[in-house]
């Protein structure tokens, strides 16, 4: 069985956000985006919220990501949980930075 692998990337102001977390937070991450990169997209929590629009869960932190051709996802937005659904805030930002 193939599974699928997938580049993760991130937009410019995603960097931002990823570095103003903690080092535990940041490593918790990029434990996720690793096994993304090695494993495939199965082997952590994704869920979708929008039209093109997902969420990977990694314990109280929220990336927000599409998809994209030759199996790259774009990180859209990070940021921490504080509630049980995505606050609608955050997935308007995450739509408007998908905007080309």
């Amino acid at each position: 069985m193939n599974k699928v692998k997938f580049e993760v990337k991130k937009l410019k102001e995603t960097k931002k956000e990823f570095e103003s977390l903690s080092k535990d937070q940041q490593t918790i991450l990029e434990s996720d985006y690793n096994i993304i990169n090695k494993k495939g997209i199965e082997y952590v929590k994704v869920r979708p919220l929008a039209p093109k629009l997902f969420e990977i869960k990694s314990r109280d932190i929220r990336s927000l990501f599409k998809y994209k051709e030759r199996q790259i996802i774009i990180i859209e937005l990070i940021y921490e949980k504080n509630s049980q659904k995505a606050p609608n805030y955050h997935i308007k930002l995450a739509k408007k930075r998908l905007k080309p």
